[in-house]
């Protein structure tokens, strides 16, 4: 067997199947504003609004936040906006291991994904006494990262619950097919939307999640000589239902992270 030739061939399928997506690309740098699109550091923060906090009232430390006035343009996804992932800073990073996902969607405590549809830019009005990761967090980032972007497209990843309707089960692949399926057609990187990457296995495989969609992923990565790291070399994936997402509705967003 022609191992090139039948990857070929399943890329051919895999074709129909493409999603658009934004890259993000983490730069060792801090953002110019408090309000950027960046991973780590303050969050933006208006001063009249209360800040997200884990059920045992510990604050929560930001993750990611998003601007989509600066990020290009993605259907279904907002056009404009801040749009904020928070997570706990402790050493699963705000991860409920134990409690089902429909309880922990709808009242999350280790996690918050907060959206402002607009964003003020008056510094006074913010809050600037708000924690930040740092050398000593648990978390997944330790410094702050500005981040810059790139609209693209992507196949199906072999790890994502859909792959299989499209291509067959990569495990009954020969061998050397499926090992070259998933060193090349990965959905690894940090990104809005597109198909999900993971160490382990997708969460929604069973079927009840068909419509959960991601929202944002944070991946593994080195950046400069700094790097991000969930886990042993793990992902970071956020989930939202399509209609919740056409509405910017996320007041209910699945959050998970693996690691190998």
């Amino acid at each position: 067997m022609d191992v090139e030739v039948e990857a070929k061939k399943i890329r051919s399928e895999l074709e129909n199947f493409t999603l658009p997506f934004i890259k993000l690309l983490p730069k060792a740098e801090s953002a110019e504003n408090i309000w950027n699109s960046k991973f780590g550091g303050k969050a933006y923060w208006p001063k009249d609004t209360e800040y997200p906090e884990s059920k045992s009232g510990e604050k929560l430390t930001l993750l990611a936040q998003l601007n989509f006035d600066e990020l290009p343009s993605l259907a279904e996804f907002p056009q404009n906006g801040l749009l904020q992932f928070f997570i706990e800073d402790d050493d699963l990073y705000g991860m409920d291991f134990d409690t089902p996902i429909e309880e922990v969607v709808k009242s999350p405590s280790g996690y918050r994904v907060i959206y402002h549809p607009v964003v003020e830019k008056n510094k006074e009005l913010l809050d600037n006494d708000v924690p930040e990761a740092h050398n000593e967090s648990y978390l997944p980032i330790s410094r702050e990262y500005r981040l810059e972007s790139t609209l693209d497209n992507e196949i199906p990843s072999p790890t994502d619950f859909r792959y299989e309707k499209y291509a067959g089960d990569p495990f009954e692949y020969e061998e050397e097919l499926g090992e070259y399926v998933y060193d090349n057609f990965s959905a690894e990187g940090s990104k809005i939307g597109g198909y999900a990457n993971f160490t382990q296995e997708d969460p929604r495989t069973d079927g009840e999640y068909d419509n959960w969609v991601l929202l944002f992923q944070m991946d593994s990565e080195s950046v400069g000589d700094d790097e991000i790291m969930w886990g042993d070399v793990g992902v970071g994936n956020f989930f939202i239902e399509k209609e919740a997402l056409s509405k910017n509705d996320f007041s209910r967003v699945w959050y998970n992270w693996d690691c190998c």
